[in-house]
This record gives structure tokens, sequence and C-alpha cells, in this order.
């Protein structure tokens, strides 16, 4: 069987209208009403389809999506691995099918075997409804996890401004959300369905009736969940009873191209030093915080500039917590870290942090597979992992950090609230990310949203470029700025409840992955109990 038999032009041209609406609903359009139907394009092309011809209807609406909502993944290895064209169109495509199109293709040929074994009446109606939406999470999940994982993209995401609707992240996690969302495309798909407007050529099957129940069920969840998200959000409302912490986030203009660069030791670390010196004033915060790789250099290695550093501490009396290089010897071997240091009033070395979950290819190679950057001890850009959820002390509070796209992964920043952490710190280099415009450093911020609400923990946001700003625990931004270079000052609250998703993690996308299991299981129960009557 051909490609041209396996999906029309109607087909493509139906994900074409799936994918645009995913990309509206994302920022910086932020349309989050379009999340509601965005899949009901895919799941009319899939009814009737074979699970190979599902295959291919899911990777072209996985690419598509990932052309839309990550248009800037083509800006930032260009400007990053300094790729020529079409080398970088390539890579560029390459990574949309492995980082997006694949997952959904998979699960797009397991959607098409459970809507055979509905139509064939193998499986029972009430497990219907709730076993594609719980597939589409299973997918959402792998795809999250699985190897270096991505979840960019994730359909719940898009709701971040939908502050009555997301506080239930905090029992369910955002897969939660991307679960009612992939429900209500179903349900409007079966709808579509009812009328009799949408019908295949040669498609004698009879109508199928409206989904009501449903509909109902749908229409009850999706409005308990808003009462608990209004009671959330009044309770966040009230000041905290404990005193608040000022923290002042710096922003340094640096160009990324000094990184790494010896001449500009010294300026990049004036530069910030001048501009925290200027606008803090008579405020003394607790901490000071610059983004990821504020300083291009190891702090063991520059003496003098470290000196610097501690003068500085001691002369503001604060702590002071940055982002910069780490290396380490063991068994002869050096080992390069992406690290985020806590200095103490004097300059005395608190903790570290080093980064657990790299960037592939940009921080670290994957097995047989061809690398695009130079590795030198002058400018490494193989790092090594993490081992460590580290959580900092200040005078009287605890906090822990994530270092970028660390933000994320949910189970890191779960990590570090189980392990103490009273409010969350996301240091940021999204320079690179940038090339492309600020796409990608708005949809950075919305992410770094739901790990607040997951938690109910504050989370301060301070990057290079893109924007920076603080994030309350009902999800709620505040101080928002994308200014290039200065200082923003906040108070944060610190919390120690710990939520369900604290508790106890991923539960609900475990639960989703044995309702699909168990669906597409089901067809095999029913042959066995067959044959084994007499």
């Amino acid at each position: 069987m051909t490609k041209a038999r396996l999906i029309s032009l109607r087909d493509i041209l139906l994900l074409v209208v799936g994918a645009s609406l995913y990309t509206l609903a994302y920022p910086p359009y932020a349309w989050s009403v379009a999340a509601w139907v965005t899949l009901t394009p895919l799941f009319l092309v899939l009814r009737g389809k074979s699970p190979r011809a599902g295959f291919v209807a899911g990777l072209l609406f996985g690419v598509f999506a990932c052309i839309g909502v990550t248009a800037w993944v083509h800006f930032a290895i260009a400007a990053y691995f300094s790729l020529p064209f079409p080398l970088d169109v390539i890579c560029t495509f390459l990574s949309y099918v492995c980082f997006g199109g694949l997952y959904m293709g998979i699960v797009s040929a397991l959607m098409c075997m459970l809507l055979r074994s509905f139509a064939q009446g193998t499986v029972p109606t009430w497990l219907r409804w709730s076993a594609v939406p719980a597939l589409w999470v299973c997918g959402e999940y792998v795809r999250s996890t699985l190897v270096t994982g991505f979840s960019w993209g994730v359909l719940g995401y898009t709701q971040y401004q939908q502050l009555s609707f997301i506080q239930i992240a905090d029992i369910t996690g955002v897969y939660g959300l991307s679960f009612l969302l992939a429900l209500s495309s179903d349900i409007v798909t079966e709808g579509i369905l009812a009328s009799g407007y949408y019908r295949k050529q040669g498609d004698t099957s009879p109508r199928v009736s409206f989904p009501w129940i449903p509909l109902v069920a749908f229409t009850v969840t999706f409005l308990c969940s808003l009462w608990y998200g209004v009671q959330k959000l009044r309770h966040y409302m009230v000041p905290p009873s404990e005193a608040p912490l000022a923290v002042a986030l710096v922003r340094g203009d640096v160009p990324g191209e000094q990184r790494w660069q010896r001449m500009y030791y010294g300026s990049t670390l004036l530069t910030y030093l001048s501009l925290t010196r200027r606008h803090l004033g008579t405020v003394q915060p607790a901490p000071v915080i610059w983004p990821e790789f504020a300083l291009g250099f190891h702090l063991d290695q520059e003496p003098r500039l470290r000196a610097q550093l501690n003068w500085f501490t001691k002369e503001l009396n604060t702590f002071l917590l940055l982002g910069a290089p780490r290396t380490q010897i063991q068994d002869g071997v050096q080992h390069f870290y992406n690290s985020a240091y806590l200095l103490a009033p004097g300059g005395a070395l608190v903790d570290v942090y080093d980064k657990k979950q790299l960037v592939p290819f940009a921080e670290y190679s994957l097995p047989f597979l061809p690398t695009f950057t130079n590795h030198t001890a002058e400018a490494p850009s193989e790092f090594t992992p993490g081992t460590r959820s580290t959580v900092f002390p200040l005078a009287n509070n605890v906090f822990g950090v994530m270092i970028c796209y660390e933000v994320t992964y949910p189970y890191l920043a779960r990590d570090l609230v189980l392990n103490g952490a009273q409010f969350l710190v996301n240091i940021a280099n999204d320079t690179w990310l940038n090339a492309g415009g600020e796409v990608a450093a708005t949809q950075h911020f919305a992410l770094a949203v739901f790990r607040a609400v997951e938690n109910r923990r504050v989370l301060v946001h301070v990057a290079t470029q893109g924007i920076s700003g603080f994030v309350d625990p009902s999800g709620r931004p505040s101080q928002e700025s994308a200014a290039h270079e200065g200082v923003l000052i906040g108070n944060v609250a610190p919390h120690d409840t710990k939520t369900i998703y604290t508790h106890y993690g991923d539960w609900f996308v475990w639960l989703s992955a044995g309702v699909a299991l168990a669906t597409l299981l089901w067809p095999v129960r029913s042959r066995y109990r067959q044959e084994k009557r007499p």
C-alpha cells in the first residue's frame, strides 16, 4: 500500500487545521480556547483508518504541530551550532520527527486499534470515553520522559493563563489538564460525526448517536475543576503568615558570543556587580540571584575574580546565587558541570547544585550520533549530569534550584520540595533561544507556571534574556520583565505544605496507563473467554 492510499489530501488539510489550532493555543498567541478542539481534526482523520495509516497521520500531525509551536528551534539550531543551510533545516526536521512526530504517530496507531475495537463492539462503551484521552496522556508522558525527554508542547500547558482551571494541577499534575482537553476534542469529534456533516467517501456505516452522557460527565467534571480552582485562588489571596523575603533578580545584557572567552571574564563580572549595586539602593535582599552562566569561568580557577565576589557579598551582606561552570577530576578524568553556586555574606561557598537534566547535543552527545560542537577544557560542550537534588539554606529558609529547561520536568521540582524546599528558583540562559525572537522564552516562562501550582511554591524565574519574574503558588505571575538588563525585586513567601501531587507524583499518568492498557487488551480477554466456552 502506497503512502497516497494511507491518507488523502483531505486528511492532510485536516491535520494542518489541527496543528494550526495547536499553534494558536500556545504562546505567544495563547488562544487557550483553541486547545479544547485542537485534536478534533486528528480524531476525524483516524476514524476508520488502519494502525499503519494512523501512524502516518499522527506523524504528520506531530511534525506540523512542532513546526507551528517550536518554529524557533530552527533559529536556535542555526545560531548555537553554526550550521549552514540546508543542514540546519534537515536537523530541525529530524528533531521534529524524533521529539514529536514519532510519539504522536505511535499514539495515533494505538488509537486506531481502540476505535476499531469500539466499532466492532468488543470493548464496553463505558471505556470508550476514558481510553482515548488516557492514551493521549500516556503518549505525552512517554515523550516527556523517555531517553532525553522533551515536554515542550504538552497540551495542558496551553491553559497557563486560565488560573481557575489549572489549580487541579496540584492533584493530577499538568497531565490532568491534557486529559480533559483531549476528552473535549473527542466529544466534539463524535458530535460532528453524529450530525452527519463529516462522512468519508464510501462510508456506509450507520450514523453514530450524539454523545450526551459523555458530554454531561465532562461538563460536571469541568465545573468541579473550576469550583476547586476558585477555592484555591481565594485561599492564596490571603497574605502569608510568615514574613516574606526580598529577592533580587539581576539580568546583565552580556552577548552570548562572549561566553568562554577569557578576555571578557572581568567585564562580565563587572557588569553584574555594577548592575546589582546600582539598583539595590537601600534594599537588602536575601538572596540576590544571577542567571545561568552569568559568569563563564570556573570560580576556583580565577582567584582574583573570586576575591571580588567575596568582597561584594560582604559589602552587601547578603547571599548570592549565581550560575557558572564547575570542573572536577574524578578517577583521573576531568568532568564539567553546569552549576549554581550559593555564596554566603563574605563569599564562603554554602553549597552547589549541578544541573541534572542536560540538553542533548548542546550539553552532551547522544551515542552513535554526530556532534556539532567542539569540546575543550577552555570551552566545554560535554557536561556531566549532577546527582543531587540540592536544597540551599538561607538564614531561616530553604530553597531549591532548577537550571534552564529543567523547569519543564515536573519530577525535578517535586524532588526539591520533598527535600524541604520552601520556594523554587529557575535560573536560565535564554540567549540562544532568542535567535528566532522571544517566542521560546515566553513559552519557557509559561511552562514554569505549572511547577508553582503543582507544588504550591513561589517560583522565581530569572533569565539572561526573555522573561524574568515571580510566580505565586496559584500560578499568578507578577513583576514580569522582558528587559535585557536590569534588576527586579520581589517578595517571596516561603511555604511548607505539600500537595497531593507532591506526595504521589504522576499517579494520574499511571492510572491513565492502566485504563489504556486494559482497553487495548480487552479484545484479547473477550476472545479468550469465547474460546473457553464449551
